[in-house]
């Protein structure tokens, strides 16, 4: 690449720096960051994709965003090396990579953070990018990104009328909020959401032969296993008594499953122990199963009542199917194993 030909582009870099800077959050930020690619580099829709930081999580990564007008879209291969790059890596990529695959320039690099995530996005050139671009451009994207962690921190302290105070997750009324907000986001953009809901299975005995007590402290753990296990920008709530409830955006049917799954395990694999001074004789440790339904608008549903009615009336088909499963709308039952 000539000089000038890559003054050219710092020059273009620049320039879509100066417009970032004047947003308020990163998915605004990805959309220029797609214009950027395909005008400069003549670039595939870039795709950006989520992957837990602690390499003790799921190394699953998540599709949280692409453009709603691709014009140039990765084929299923490029997408698929993409994901064995991100999901292979036992550590996580500090700046970028060139994706070891037969199907051309094909690039991972970092763009950007939150709390629990790390943010990758994927693109195909139809030349190679000069090592210098991407080490400015990720060096930009990581500093920019502290920014809209306050952003989302200023969003959390107006939301502190919808905690619910048991568990510390938001309530059922900021829930109904979501998902009208969820079902707005798509008519504009397209982006699927998926509902789990959740029940603590045979709850009522413990509450009966331990006292409320002790009840309410297994909630509240409960919640800390939820909140664990999935990500930052999966919004979880307390639904009501024993019963759980998490939106997932951005998130079909078979990504929707796998959150399912993944509670399921991380209940089940949890020992709850409560001490005595919350009534018990002696201080006991719960193990504890649950029974999901998962829902996807608007795969299953078109309102806001029809998705809530159906991921709810899922979870009551996982009890009656025998507990301790995932029940997903159209398919059939699935056992932890």
């Amino acid at each position: 690449m000539s000089d000038e030909l890559l003054g050219k582009h710092y020059k273009n870099l620049l320039d879509f720096i100066f417009k970032c800077d004047q947003l308020d959050s990163l998915k605004k930020v990805y959309e220029l960051l797609n214009e950027f690619w395909m005008k400069e580099f003549n670039s595939s829709s870039i795709i950006i994709y989520s992957v837990f930081k602690e390499a003790s999580k799921s190394r699953n990564c998540r599709q949280v965003w692409q453009s709603k007008n691709e014009t140039k879209p990765l084929l299923q291969k490029e997408l698929n090396s993409i994901r064995e790059c991100l999901r292979g890596n036992e550590k996580i990529i500090q700046s970028w990579a060139h994706v070891d695959a037969d199907v051309g320039n094909l690039y991972v690099f970092a763009c950007g953070e939150s709390f629990d995530q790390a943010f990758y996005a994927g693109l195909r050139t139809d030349d190679v990018v000069q090592t210098q671009i991407f080490d400015y451009l990720v060096t930009y994207l990581s500093n920019a990104s502290q920014k809209y962690k306050k952003f989302s921190e200023a969003d959390k302290l107006k939301s502190l009328v919808h905690i619910d105070d048991v568990t510390g997750l938001y309530n059922q009324r900021k829930f109904l909020k979501d998902i009208d907000d969820q079902i707005l986001k798509f008519s504009e953009t397209g982006e699927v959401f998926s509902v789990v809901f959740i029940d603590i299975d045979h709850f009522k005995s413990v509450n009966d032969g331990h006292g409320h007590l002790v009840g309410t402290q297994l909630l509240s753990d409960v919640a800390k296993v939820l909140k664990r296990v999935i990500r930052e920008t999966d919004l979880c709530y307390r639904y009501g008594g024993d019963e759980f409830v998490i939106v997932v955006p951005t998130c079909d049917s078979k990504n929707a499953k796998e959150v399912g799954l993944r509670i399921l395990r991380g209940i089940t694999k949890e020992s709850f122990y409560v001490s005595e001074e919350k009534g018990l004789n002696g201080s006991h440790t719960f193990s504890l199963s649950v029974s999901v339904g998962v829902a996807t608008y608007p795969v299953d549903a078109k309102t806001q009542i029809e998705i809530i009615s159906f991921a709810d009336k899922m979870m009551y088909k996982a009890k009656q199917s025998g507990r301790g499963k995932v029940c997903c709308a159209g398919e059939m039952f699935t056992e932890d194993e």
